[in-house]
């Protein structure tokens, strides 16, 4: 199971793209008032993951030492874009950080490759600074990751579970205990990872199984882990964020096209309306169940585009932006745009 989950992989090919064209791509913050806000950078390109619900930023930047690896940063309006280090300690351009997700006390999780090249997944308090999760990997992959966190601390993402490094499974994690919990697999499973996490504690994601698609997958503490579904033809699908309703939305490959998805309890699959490319993508819903992602037009140029509900049409809501990759509950956006310098 050696395929690399697009969470991070996406951003960085978009924000490669734009910084290829025009330049420079930073950071944005995007609110419905007072419109988008360059957040700038700490050295190169840089892109923000996720935004709390009282305007806590995470993301990651390019250091500027003429080398690509990136580092994670922590914004607030007092502060402005600080780096929160390396787990671990140290830095060289052999570690390297990303940040992916915020609460409103400021914790943040992510992953990162230490100074010695082994990768963790993280958790990071602004009194007690990084926590390590699980078993450390030494390998190249992204075994050992953190990929989101609610407001009740609770973590999860993906960690080995086998000796070859090869295995991984969904976990839920929170401060004061001793080891994460597996989550386990969907019946014939092989493994999968947790994208999301609400705060009733349903965790949204993906699963994998031997001679079958990757699946966008859902495990409550009452049920269990069970599959989403997803339609006839599709070579590649995850979700990626659920709202405290139940709400989901995600990614849906069929080969030809990527398109984004949205279900909620009692409605079955969707898709989004695009902008008449073949690229469409949700990537964060919040609590009134406006959706943002990115989605490509017929020249092919790719827009971070918010959608007012599951079935409106998407929305530009600044030329500037690239992508959109979290929302809050005030409606704030953040992701990775192109700014003039």
């Amino acid at each position: 199971m050696k395929k690399h989950f697009l969470f991070l992989a996406s951003v960085t090919f978009i924000l490669t793209t734009i910084s290829t064209a025009l330049g420079q791509s930073h950071a944005f913050l995007w609110d419905p008032t007072t419109g988008i806000r360059d957040l700038g950078t700490l050295g190169g390109d840089s892109f923000a993951t996720a935004v709390s619900d009282n305007g806590i930023v995470v993301g990651s930047y390019i250091p500027t030492d003429g080398r690509i690896y990136y580092h994670g940063f922590i914004w607030t309006e007092a502060t402005g874009m600080v780096d929160i280090g390396v787990p671990g300690g140290g830095d060289s351009t052999t570690a390297e950080v990303f940040c992916t997700g915020v609460n409103s006390a400021g914790n943040v999780v992510g992953y990162g490759r230490q100074v010695d090249g082994r990768q963790v997944a993280f958790f990071w308090s602004p009194t007690n600074g990084f926590t390590t999760l699980g078993d450390i990997s030494s390998r190249s992959d992204n075994g050992n990751t953190a990929y989101a966190i609610n407001e009740l601390d609770q973590v999860t993402g993906n960690l080995i579970v086998d000796q070859h490094g090869s295995i991984y499974h969904a976990y839920l994690w929170s401060p004061g205990m001793v080891q994460p919990r597996d989550l386990g697999t969907v019946d014939g499973g092989q493994g999968n990872s947790g994208l999301a996490i609400n705060n009733h504690t349903k965790i949204v994601g993906i699963s994998f199984a031997l001679g079958q698609p990757p699946e966008p997958m859902n495990w409550t503490k009452k049920l269990g882990m069970s599959l989403i579904g997803m339609v006839p033809g599709t070579v590649f699908s995850q979700a990626y964020a659920i709202n405290d309703a139940g709400q989901v939305v995600g990614l849906d490959e069929t080969g030809t096209s990527d398109l984004a998805f949205y279900t909620a309890p009692g409605t079955g699959l969707r898709f989004l309306k695009g902008l008449g490319g073949n690229s469409t993508s949700a990537r964060a819903i919040n609590g009134n169940g406006v959706i943002v992602g990115f989605a490509s037009d017929t020249t092919d140029a790719t827009h971070a585009v918010m959608w007012a509900t599951s079935t409106s049409a998407p929305v530009i809501f600044s030329t500037a932006a690239g992508n959109a990759l979290g929302i809050n509950n005030l409606g704030q956006i953040v992701g990775q745009g192109y700014f003039p310098q």
